[in-house]
């Protein structure tokens, strides 16, 4: 089976983490796989950008760029991932397959939602919530399977009518636990102390340090984090953001204004992120939207304490209301309670090692990447099937 990945941006995030790693671990004996995203070096007219003033003439141009190029490659799944990619792709999809000759086998369709776009919580308008739903519902009649990161986003998609309970599926992220390769704690903050040129590093060695690992946009809600910062007032704390994007220059802005300067501060260029976990005392995620963030479960593996916001899939595992907790989970958007989170497990640290402890075993156990593959394979031949 020919497997055609698209995904909207190129750019190292969850989703582009999911694709990869399915695409290199899909059984070489019964699949070939193809990776396609927008941008420059891709397909060139797919991309993030919000354009209802223009009457979204570059998705439609998308549309029809996507669509000739299914033509081209013939593939027999079509795996569609992020928002995007997911509702342009699948009307392409429907197109090729109205227009297909006689003899040539139809496209089946899959889309993975990495956290759904109209999640409450996310920080967007009510009417662009409402719009995203609807597009959704529209690319949901011609997505044949759709697959959910978490049970969270299995029953927000049923919650609102995006597809029928038959086409809506969980298989949770994966990771290759086994070949992950963590640095020591002495020497992973003597490389990220690199950075630092604002404070003697000789006194931030054997410091506190709290992290946080990801892409510095909006939905990653890191102004929370700062605010949790001026909130514990613990001088000897330090707080660390490994990662790039569009907020950055805000984000220095709030640090300054919270005169949090020599306690807070972000790091880039060490890619990848996770060998470096080691580092923190305490990892922590702010979000306002997630699926099932890959950086939580590297938290996981490196067996660090985990302090998460209740987003998307990461409260049914770490904090779940039955089972054994695994971190400590808080309502978003309430950095005071975040905060008492994250001293909760400075001050009990058998707490805090009994979570992480619990965390990595279920990681072993639940959260494999050879689990996660094995499950989509599993669509993608329930597909061919049904198609025979």
């Amino acid at each position: 089976m020919k497997i055609l990945f698209l995904v909207t941006k190129q750019d190292v995030g969850g989703a582009q983490k999911y694709v990869a790693d399915l695409a290199k671990h899909l059984d070489p004996k019964l699949f070939t796989a193809k990776v396609l995203t927008g941008g420059n070096r891709g397909l060139r007219f797919l991309s993030n950008s919000f354009h209802p003033y223009f009457l979204f003439l570059n998705d439609w141009a998308a549309l029809i760029e996507i669509f000739f190029t299914l033509r081209q490659e013939q593939p027999d799944v079509l795996h569609l991932n992020s928002s995007k990619a997911g509702v342009i792709g699948a009307f392409a999809a429907h197109l090729y397959n109205l227009f297909t000759p006689a003899g040539v086998k139809k496209i089946k369709t899959v889309f993975t939602a990495h956290g759904w776009v109209f999640n409450p919580e996310n920080d967007l308008s009510y009417a662009r919530l409402a719009f995203y739903r609807f597009l959704h519902r529209l690319a949901g009649k011609y997505q044949d399977v759709i697959i959910n990161v978490s049970d969270y986003d299995r029953k927000l998609a049923l919650k609102h009518n995006i597809a029928p309970a038959e086409k809506l599926v969980t298989i949770y992220n994966g990771i290759d636990h086994k070949n992950l390769k963590f640095l020591d704690k002495k020497t992973a903050r003597k490389a990220l102390l690199t950075q630092i040129t604002n404070q003697p590093t000789g006194q931030l060695t054997n410091a506190v340090w709290i992290g946080s690992i990801g892409r510095l946009v909006r939905e990653k809600n890191y102004p929370d984090l700062i605010a949790a910062a001026v909130a514990m007032q613990k001088p000897n704390h330090y707080f660390f953001i490994i990662g790039t994007g569009p907020e950055k220059t805000r984000l220095e802005k709030l640090i300054r204004r919270a005169k949090l300067e020599d306690r807070f501060f972000i790091l880039t260029g060490f890619s990848p992120a996770a060998p470096y976990l080691k580092a923190f005392d305490v990892f922590t995620l702010s979000s306002i939207k997630e699926g099932l963030p890959y950086t939580m479960l590297e938290a996981m593996a490196a067996g660090v304490p985990i302090v998460t916001t209740r987003v998307g899939g990461m409260t049914e595992i770490i904090d779940p209301p039955e089972g054994r907790r695994k971190g400590i989970a808080m309502p978003p958007q309430e950095p005071e309670e975040l905060a008492r989170a994250i001293v909760h497990f400075l001050e009990n640290k058998t707490d805090a090692e009994q979570a992480a402890t619990e965390a990595k075993n279920f990681l072993k156990e639940k959260l494999a990447l050879e689990r996660m593959v094995n499950a989509t394979e599993q669509v993608y031949q329930l597909q061919e099937t049904s198609s025979k």
